[in-house]
């Protein structure tokens, strides 16, 4: 199906995406907002992959004094607001710098990257009439790409200071994931010292900078104040518990609508919907961008194409796995809700510091709303709990992914000969007690069904050095598990069942037993001189075991 649209898969900037003919989603109304918004300095936080770069990127063009952006932005929503284009288009000089790519294993590389982005930034206004002077030192010292770190410091506001005087108009600065290179730091073991450099450079345009019209902000996270924007009182933050721009990032569902009707697959609103919808900011239902576009792209060339994860593959999903380690009775509780479909209420933090964001489950909860794995369920209490969900199918599975692979990392760093001695050894009592201690330590999903026990079980005895068959064909039926051990020439045949009581796990046992024999389970091992059967029962967090007689 091709409808001669294009996608921009890959392509964030906004000049780019409109002259290249890409589909556009108009997000220009946020500008007439913007202008007439009191605040000197605004700090818009979402999570990735919501077009954050494209939106900072977008104002860049309106605002330039040095492009002419009428033609990019015809037809679009801005245009309609004639105060706007008259006053603000392309009136102002712009100091627009993104920050995602600032990172490195250590301080130094880390510093060379922002070396490269001032020197893109600085070249740009290289036509200009630069001073001779101390702020002429440093524009050329930057451009020569030598700057030191001090210069770097001031960099953002020798650059304002210089523009300033040459266009008569103070300026607009655009700061586009100003906190990744706080997060790489915090990571990587030089947080303190990246710290020092951004806050110099930001605060030099942000906290009573004459040259500075207005700053704009864009990022994962809100920094606390006492982190990174210290005595900066007039910082207004709109962040995904906020009601205002609500619609400015992300698609909202009159979006959606319009983008599966131009594509012709008005029919996979319901699956669109289900994976990747479920964000609430304000009184807006929002999609994830990145993800719809992915979805809809595959659609046009196989119209039967399944929903993927795409936000997997765009985040390392680090704030998941540190939850789950974290696997105290509640904590395991809570998640397992959330699979289910159900919902938490937690005390949301907003302005967190990067050296407490692990420091407890409450701090992570928050990240995960903040970084876009969780959103709210209802009513936002800033001096309470607020009722968190999982927004989408997209998330549910991420999580439950996360789940399996910290399960079976547990395992394999657990000592499991007490399990395994068990089993060759045919001992039912000992080995019920060492797979309810097992489960116990699990975080359950899919509400305890008899597939969540299969995949438990199937994952607890891998990794061992022994074969592992799930379902394989064996006698008149399929056993659930077939555990081989080659060299010994032993085998251990299980048939799992789930009771719907605990006082009924005996009887399930035994209808274990029953099937095992009644069907031959293992009777074609004929390599194998031992064989044991094994009918296990499961109720919540409990596993009762039954040793079939041969």
């Amino acid at each position: 199906m091709d409808r001669g649209l294009k996608f921009p898969i890959g392509e964030t900037d906004f000049k780019e995406i409109r002259k290249g003919g890409y589909y556009y989603v108009d997000k220009t109304k946020a500008i007439s907002t913007l202008i007439r918004d009191g605040a000197k300095s605004i700090l818009f936080t979402r999570p990735r992959r919501f077009g954050k770069t494209t939106f900072q990127s977008m104002l860049s063009a309106f605002f330039d004094i040095r492009e002419d952006s009428r033609d990019i932005f015809k037809g679009l929503a801005i245009m309609a607001d004639m105060e706007a284009v008259d006053n603000w288009m392309n009136k102002r000089p712009v100091i627009y710098l993104t920050f995602k790519d600032v990172d490195g294993l250590d301080f130094d590389a880390s510093i060379d990257k922002l070396r490269g982005k001032l020197l893109a930034l600085y070249k740009g206004y290289a036509s200009i009439d630069i001073p001779d002077d101390k702020n002429g030192q440093i524009f050329r010292s930057i451009c020569d790409g030598k700057c030191t770190l001090s210069e770097i410091r001031q960099s953002l506001e020798v650059l304002a200071s210089i523009l300033y005087s040459y266009f008569g108009e103070r300026v607009i600065i655009i700061l586009d994931e100003y906190d990744v290179p706080l997060d790489k730091a915090e990571k990587n073991g030089y947080f303190h010292e990246m710290l020092d450099v951004m806050r110099s450079m930001l605060l030099s345009v942000l906290k009573d900078c004459p040259y500075t019209e207005k700053g704009i902000l864009t990022g994962c996270l809100r920094i606390s104040k006492e982190s990174l924007f210290t005595g900066l009182n007039n910082l207004s933050v709109h962040s995904v518990t906020g009601s205002e721009y609500t619609d400015a990032f992300g698609f909202t569902e009159n979006e959606v609508g319009r983008l599966l009707k131009d594509s012709g697959l008005e029919d996979k609103a319901d699956i669109v919907r289900t994976w990747y919808d479920g964000y609430c900011i304000g009184d807006e239902h929002i999609y994830t961008p990145w993800d719809v576009i992915s979805y809809v792209r595959k659609l046009m060339s196989d119209r039967e194409a399944e929903p993927e994860n795409y936000w997997a593959n765009s985040s390392d999903n680090g704030a998941i796995r540190r939850l789950i380690d974290m696997t105290d009775a509640e904590v395991s509780d809570e998640y397992s809700m959330l699979i289910d479909g159900g919902t938490i209420r937690k005390r949301i933090v907003e302005t967190l510091t990067y050296s407490s964001l692990y420091s407890s489950a409450e701090n992570i909860w928050s990240l995960l709303l903040m970084t876009g794995y969780l959103t709210l369920a209802g009513k936002y209490y800033p001096n309470g709990e607020t009722e968190l969900r999982l927004p989408n199918n997209e998330i549910r599975t991420l999580f439950m992914t996360s789940v399996d692979e910290w399960f079976s990392d547990t395992v394999k760093e657990s000592d499991r000969k007490t399990l395994f001695r068990s089993i060759w050894a045919g001992d039912a009592e000992s080995l019920s007690r060492e797979i309810s201690s097992y489960l116990r330590q699990t975080i359950s999903t899919y509400d305890f069904q008899e597939n969540f026990y299969h995949a438990f079980l199937a994952g607890l005895l891998s990794g061992a050095g022994y074969i592992v068959r799930s379902n394989r064909e064996s006698g008149e039926g399929r056993p659930d598990i077939i555990l081989l051990d080659r060299k010994a020439g032993t085998a251990a045949v299980f048939e799992l069942k789930r009771s719907e009581t605990f006082e009924g796990m005996k009887a399930a046992a035994e209808d274990a037993i029953t099937q095992l024999r009644d069907r031959e389970y293992g009777n074609d091992l004929i390599d194998y001189d031992k064989i044991i059967g094994f009918g296990i029962s499961f109720y919540r967090k409990r596993a009762l075991v039954k040793v079939a007689d041969r």
